[in-house]
């Protein structure tokens, strides 16, 4: 049994990480330079890449390009429903008194606009975002502010992640951590973590868990 659910955000609540691949290659495409490989996109999924990040503003040729390519893509989030296995465990850890936050690479600027837009912020207890630490994941650190904060052992947390960054960092905190992937992650190799389950329907999850 756990006393709180903390869930990322980016492809974990909502799916958005395919909408931001196709975004930033338009944009890129646009500029007429050559695409970010998927290969390149999924190593650095669920975190953050010096290397990337360097890639992807010299393909778009200036920061308020890749102001642009953002702010195309976060419109686009906008028209994304919460994933189901999500919806359901929100709303049963509202109706069971679970505590519940969000754990997320991402500032939380860029994330709250969906959350509200989603009514999250009736259910979520704790938003902890990359400005609130040092190091994002694969680096335990945001999942252990989260247990903190929302006062709770993290090994009485259970985590939701969607990538090999996220679940490494959870893992780490000392949680266990159930992974739910989609098109993006469905093929990235989990096999050195030690997984609580992987890609289980929320009704299972929650007869086996909580």
């Amino acid at each position: 049994m756990y006393d709180a659910i903390i869930f990322d955000f980016d492809g974990t609540i909502i799916d958005t990480e395919i909408n931001l691949f196709n975004t930033l290659n338009k944009h890129i495409n646009d500029k007429n330079n050559e695409p970010i490989s998927l290969e390149e996109y999924k190593a650095s999924i669920g975190s953050v890449s010096k290397e990337l990040d360097h890639k992807i503003l010299t393909a778009l040729g200036s920061e308020l390009a890749l102001e642009e390519m953002f702010k195309d893509h976060y419109e686009g989030t906008k028209r994304l429903p919460m994933k189901p296995v999500v919806k359901e465990l929100v709303e049963y850890g509202h109706q069971n008194q679970i505590k519940m936050g969000i754990a997320t690479s991402s500032y939380k600027e860029h994330i709250m606009p969906n959350v509200l837009r989603l009514e999250l912020d009736k259910y979520i207890d704790v938003v902890k975002g990359r400005e609130d630490v040092a190091f994002v994941k694969p680096n335990p650190e945001l999942y252990i502010q989260a247990a903190h904060e929302l006062n709770v052992k993290p090994s009485k947390c259970l985590a939701i992640e969607d990538t090999t960054n996220g679940a490494k960092a959870a893992i780490d905190a000392g949680m266990d951590v159930i992974v739910i992937t989609h098109d993006i992650t469905e093929d990235l190799n989990f096999d050195s973590l030690d997984l609580l389950h992987k890609n289980i329907e929320a009704k299972d999850i929650i007869n086996l868990y909580l």
